[in-house]
């Protein structure tokens, strides 16, 4: 906003510059608002969930299409076995779902492939990202869901974010009694699993 101030009435360069970069931090802020308050309403007890069957299958499957549509950049596939009744907020897995889909993207370069795979762990119901991407230094890994936290200062900039989608999505997957299984080497990708135990008759 200086630039447009002093320069952007009379050079058209720096008048396009300062707006993309006005419109780009308003989007940055806007996202950490809507993520810190979304953690503070759950740290709070204030967020509302909707416990109701669903097919994780049908749903995940949808989060697939998705970011074949709106991401070129990467070959994205899904793999299932067929329909998969669960129990939960359908919304908010799609939302953890999002983020990890968000997560793999980010950090995979451009033509890699990114697996969404919905499966089972034991007798619970699971899901999974797998990337083709940078993948996380093992002293990294517990931290991961850290608020805030990013391994890598130079990945901040490239990239962008906060540190703050993958605490949603442990809240989220915390909240349906459910767990995270990580499994990532440098340089060769990473696996986020998400496992969902079902409460007793549930399914």
């Amino acid at each position: 906003s200086d630039m447009l101030a002093r320069w952007g009435k009379t050079d058209e360069h720096i008048l396009e510059e300062a707006i993309a970069a006005i419109q780009a931090e308003s989007r940055n802020m806007n996202r950490l608002v809507e993520q810190l308050l979304f953690l503070a309403r759950g740290d709070s007890g204030r967020n509302t969930i909707a416990f109701a069957p669903f097919d994780l299958s049908k749903t995940l499957s949808e989060v697939c299409d998705e970011y074949r549509m709106i991401d070129s950049a990467h070959e994205f596939s899904f793999r299932s076995k067929g329909a998969l009744t669960v129990t939960g907020d359908e919304a908010l897995i799609k939302q953890a779902a999002r983020i990890l889909m968000d997560n793999a993207a980010k950090y995979t370069a451009e033509g890699g492939r990114i697996l969404l795979e919905v499966g089972s762990e034991g007798e619970a119901p699971s899901f999974s990202v797998t990337d083709e991407g940078i993948g996380i230094k093992a002293e990294d890994v517990p931290k991961i869901f850290d608020r805030f936290f990013r391994s890598d200062p130079a990945r901040v900039r490239k990239s962008g974010g906060a540190g703050l989608g993958l605490s949603i999505a442990k809240w989220i997957v915390d909240s349906h009694g459910g767990y995270f299984q990580v499994l990532s080497r440098e340089g060769i990708g990473t696996r986020m699993r998400v496992v969902l135990p079902q409460p007793s008759g549930a399914r």
